[in-house]
């Protein structure tokens, strides 16, 4: 039956090739230097859908300004048969 060597003759056996091919070729082996570590990104949030919206009402805005565009905002038609809440509702505050 065969026996097998273990690690540490591996080892040897291992270290006494390598030993070898370098007195008959000393440039067999190439070492090389350790690549740097990458540096760390930092972090920056995702914009959100209000950011979103907000940088483009903000270009649309910008681009009216450039061609001389005048937008009013709209408002809510001033009738007597809304419902909204008005100060002279309520006399005695």
């Amino acid at each position: 039956m065969l026996t097998r060597p273990d690690k540490d003759a591996l080892r040897a056996m291992l270290e006494s090739q390598v030993q070898e091919k370098l007195q008959h070729d000393p440039d067999a082996v190439t070492t090389y230097a350790a690549q740097p570590v990458p540096d760390r990104k930092p972090y920056t949030s995702k914009p959100t859908v209000q950011d979103k919206a907000f940088y483009k009402e903000l270009e649309q805005l910008r681009a009216d300004a450039e061609s001389g565009v005048i937008r009013v905002p709209k408002s809510e038609p001033e009738d007597s048969t809304s419902l909204s809440l008005r100060l002279n509702d309520y006399p005695d505050l």
